[in-house]
């Protein structure tokens, strides 16, 4: 089966402890391009992010844009009572040894530095990676999904697009004895008239019309045509990532094509070819499609 690089994935959730949303989108991409937007508190999680899309997906510029909240506090104020204790008891010890009033009152004590402490809610936040977690993979798998119907459709035009390749490989593979037999005793009458009366070695002469009977000969590339096109076939039935295979075999194709038409030099076959390349044509961005 083959997959599509295009695809789009979401999930969310809200619950008693957070609210997470999961968007994925998937486009055409030489290689695996990632691209990642997700709260601050998760941008330490980016590579674990990364990690779950390479198992998934080999190509393709992937999208991928988190919202993540939880519903508890990400952090709380505390009172230092240590250091608390130990500024009220060296200002006793100032006031004693001053003479002076020993009353403190608490607004002195909270202008003071570091009575106050701010403790992160890393339990929150690791719940909080759990969830997202959960929604990025049901993100994932339903943009796989659709990648994976998307390359459904992909394939049922390739395969209708190579049969008709076929179909016109076969029609100038049956074209080809006529054209190769005319083009040859063309080029006999043509020399002989050039040559007129004059002797000629017949060795030479069977030498020089072999040569150019190999030159005019284009059954050779008919056959590296059919084998292109079966190997095609091929890759479309084992499926999976098959993209650049592909793409080589129809530029084999397109070069096989090119010189057919050059040697035949048959209006018949040159308008086959022009159809085969236009087929070949519509197939190379086809593939551009698959993973």
């Amino acid at each position: 089966m083959l997959i599509s690089m295009t695809g789009y994935g979401q999930a969310e959730v809200a619950n008693q402890t957070a609210r997470v949303s999961v968007e994925i989108r998937t486009v055409n991409h030489r290689f695996l391009d990632i691209s990642i937007k997700t709260p601050k508190g998760l941008a330490n999680r980016e590579q674990e992010i990364k990690e779950a899309i390479r198992s998934k997906f080999s190509r393709g510029r992937v999208t991928i844009n988190i919202s993540a909240e939880t519903t508890e506090p990400d952090s709380k104020v505390k009172v230092n009572t240590q250091l608390m204790e130990e500024y009220l008891a060296l200002l006793r010890d100032f006031a004693d040894k001053h003479g002076l009033s020993p009353n403190v009152d608490m607004h002195t004590l909270a202008m003071l530095p570091d009575v106050f402490v701010k403790e992160e809610n890393e339990s929150g936040s690791e719940e909080l990676w759990l969830v997202v977690k959960e929604e990025l993979d049901q993100a994932i798998d339903a943009c796989r999904k659709m990648r994976l119907e998307e390359g459904k459709a992909l394939e049922a035009d390739l395969r209708g697009r190579l049969g008709e390749m076929r179909t016109i490989t076969g029609k100038i593979e049956k074209l080809a004895p006529a054209v190769i037999k005319q083009r040859t005793e063309t080029f006999r009458e043509r020399l002989s008239k050039i040559m007129g009366g004059a002797e000629v070695d017949n060795d030479r002469w069977m030498t020089e019309i072999a040569i150019l009977a190999d030159k005019l000969d284009f059954t050779e590339e008919i056959t590296r045509l059919k084998s292109h096109t079966a190997q095609f076939k091929k890759c479309l039935d084992e499926g999976g990532a098959v993209s650049k295979r592909l793409t080589y075999l129809l530029q084999e194709i397109h070069r096989e094509a090119t010189t057919i038409s050059s040697k035949a030099s048959d209006a018949g076959i040159v308008s086959l070819v022009v159809n085969l390349k236009e087929e070949t044509e519509k197939l190379r961005e086809q593939v551009q499609n698959i993973e």
